[in-house]
C-alpha cells in the first residue's frame, strides 16, 4: 500500500490558488485530503461593513472546480482506484475567516472544522498548506487554547497538537503567524519564501531547460483540451476572467496579451501554492522524514526551533554553482511530465492506453563499511509493458560525507507587484570535484564503492529511478540511506 500523507488545504482564491487546485485535484488519489478551507490574505479578502472586498474571487470556485472534477472521475478511477469521491470532497470544504486580513476574531466554520482536525484522534501528522493567510489556522488554535487552557488537559492537548501540525507555508501573507501562532505554540513550519517563485509568476526567470515546459507550445500539446477540469485551468490569453479580480490581474484576457508582448497565448500564468503538496508527493523519496532531505516540494534548513526555511542549497551542473532555488527547480522536468501524463488520465477510461507508474520493489536501508564496496539491486516492472529507463544517484548535498555548509552564498533580489522578493541565493561558479564511485548507473542493478576516509556515522542517500520510456514518462522513486559503520 501507498503511503498517504494527510493534510489540509487553506486558499484566498487567487488565479494561481485555483490553478494550483486544479493540479492537486488530479493527485488527490495520493494524498488524505481531510480539509478544504476558504481564508483570506493581504492580497484578498471579501470584506465587511467597514471595508470592502479586495481582489475577491468568491465562495463557489471550489465546488465549481469539485465538479468539473466529478464529471472526470469515471476516467480516474480507472487509473487508480483511490481517488476520492466529489461528494467526499465536497463534505470538507468550508468556509474560514474571510472578511479581512489577518482577522482571526470570529470562530468561523472553517476555523471549527479546522480545529476539530486537529483535535481528533488520528495523530498522524496534519499538513496545513497555507496557500493565503494564517489567519483562518490562527483562529482555529485561538479556539483550541480558550476551550482548554484553563483545563487540567492543557499540558496534553498543547503537546498534541504540537506533535500533530505541520504548516507549509507559502510566503507569510499576514501576520497572524508572527503575532499569534508562533508566540503561543511551537510547531513545525516549512517556510517557502522564495523556492515557490519558480512555479509562480517569476516561472520566466527558469532555465530555457525547464522554461520550455511551462510554455505555450507544451501546454497545447499536453493540457489544453484534456477534460472538463482542465478546460479551467487558466493560460495567459485563453479567454478566462475572474470575476472579482483586478483588471491589471486579468490574465486571460486580450489586452494583457498586447500589454505584456513578452507574453505568447496559453503560456503558464502561475501555480505558486502547488510546491506545499508536492512536498506530501512520490513519499518513497521520504522527502516527508526530514525537511532537509529533499522532494518534489523542495528542501529545508532548520532556522531555529521547529522552524524551516528554503535555504538549503544544490549544485546545479547547467550553471555549475549551488543554489537554494535547485532544490525545487531540479524537480520540474519530472513534475511536468507526471502532470501531463495524468492529463491523459482524465481523458480516457482505458487503462491500456495511457501510462502509469513503474512498479519498483522496495530497498531497505543498509549499513556499509568504509573502504567496501555495496551492491543494491532493484525489481521494476511496467503495467503497460513499456520499456524502462534506470537511473541511480547520490543525493550528494544531503548525505553527511560531504560538508558543503561553508560555501559562501549571494542573495539576488527581484520586485514583482510592488514586492521585493529574493529571487535566487547562490554561490560563485565551481567545478564539481566531488562524486561517489557508483557502477552500473542505468541499470537495475548499482555497484557504490564506499570511501576508504569515511567515518562512522556518515551517510550516502542513494536514489533509484524508473521511468518508463514514453513522451509523458512517470517516474517511481526509491531513497536508499547508506550508513557507514
Amino acid at each position: 500500500m501507498k503511503t498517504k500523507l494527510r493534510t489540509v488545504v487553506t486558499t484566498d482564491g487567487e488565479i494561481d490558488d485555483i490553478n494550483s487546485f486544479i493540479r492537486l485535484l488530479m493527485y488527490t488519489n495520493d494524498m488524505e485530503v481531510a480539509g478544504i478551507i476558504l481564508t483570506s490574505s493581504m492580497f484578498h479578502y471579501s470584506g465587511n461593513d467597514e471595508k470592502p472586498p479586495f481582489r475577491w474571487t468568491g465562495t463557489t470556485w471550489i465546488p465549481e472546480m469539485i465538479s468539473q472534477y466529478e464529471k472526470i472521475y469515471n476516467n480516474l478511477i480507472n487509473h487508480d482506484i483511490e481517488y476520492p469521491s466529489a461528494d467526499k470532497l465536497r463534505s470538507v470544504y468550508h468556509i474560514g475567516n474571510i472578511t479581512d486580513v489577518g482577522e482571526m476574531d470570529k470562530v468561523t466554520e472553517g476555523s471549527d472544522f479546522l480545529a476539530n482536525l486537529i483535535l481528533d484522534d488520528d495523530l498522524r501528522p496534519l499538513y496545513i498548506q497555507t496557500w493565503g493567510g494564517t489567519n483562518t489556522t490562527a483562529r482555529a488554535l485561538k479556539t483550541i487554547q480558550e476551550r482548554y487552557e484553563q483545563t487540567s488537559h492543557w499540558e496534553a492537548i498543547k503537546a498534541k497538537v504540537e506533535a500533530k501540525v505541520v504548516l507549509y507555508m507559502i510566503l507569510e501573507q499576514d501576520s497572524t503567524y508572527k503575532d499569534y501562532i508562533a508566540s503561543n505554540w511551537n510547531l513545525t513550519v516549512l517556510s517557502d519564501d522564495m523556492n515557490f517563485g519558480y512555479f509562480s509568476y517569476g516561472w520566466k526567470n527558469l532555465d530555457t531547460q525547464r522554461k520550455v515546459l511551462l510554455k505555450s507550445q507544451w501546454q497545447l500539446k499536453h493540457i489544453v483540451g484534456k477534460g472538463a477540469l482542465l478546460d479551467k485551468y487558466a493560460l495567459i490569453g485563453d479567454g478566462h476572467y475572474l470575476q472579482g479580480e483586478l483588471d491589471s490581474e486579468q490574465f486571460g484576457q486580450e489586452y494583457y496579451l498586447i500589454t505584456h508582448p513578452d507574453y505568447q497565448r496559453y503560456d503558464f500564468i502561475s501555480e505558486g501554492d502547488s510546491p506545499s503538496y508536492f512536498y506530501l508527493l512520490h513519499t518513497a523519496l521520504r522527502g516527508y522524514e526530514h525537511p532537509s532531505f529533499g522532494g518534489w516540494g523542495g528542501r529545508f534548513l532548520r532556522k531555529n526551533h521547529q522552524v524551516y526555511h528554503n535555504r538549503a542549497y544544490d549544485y546545479n551542473p547547467l550553471t555549475k554553482r549551488f543554489e537554494v532555488e535547485y532544490t525545487f527547480v531540479r524537480w520540474i522536468r519530472a513534475i511536468q511530465a507526471d502532470f501531463a501524463a495524468r492529463a491523459k488520465w482524465c481523458t480516457t477510461d482505458k487503462y491500456s492506453q495511457v501510462n502509469h507508474y513503474p512498479v519498483v520493489s522496495d530497498i531497505e536501508d543498509k549499513c556499509v563499511s568504509a573502504g567496501k564496496t555495496v551492491i543494491l539491486k532493484a525489481q521494476a516492472k511496467d503495467l503497460n509493458n513499456l520499456p524502462l529507463v534506470y537511473k541511480w544517484w547520490c543525493y550528494e548535498e544531503v548525505s553527511t560525507y560531504w560538508d558543503f555548509s561553508r560555501i559562501q552564498m549571494i542573495e539576488e533580489k527581484r520586485v514583482f507587484g510592488g514586492l521585493e522578493f529574493v529571487m535566487s541565493i547562490h554561490s560563485d561558479t565551481l567545478e564539481k570535484d566531488w562524486a561517489l564511485d557508483m557502477e552500473g548507473i542505468d541499470t537495475s542493478t548499482v555497484k557504490i564503492n564506499i570511501p576508504e576516509d569515511a567515518k562512522s556515522g556518515d551517510t550516502f542517500h542513494i536514489i533509484f529511478e524508473v521511468s518508463n520510456q514514453c513522451d509523458t514518462p512517470l517516474t517511481s522513486y526509491r531513497r536508499i540511506i547508506l550508513t557507514v559503520e
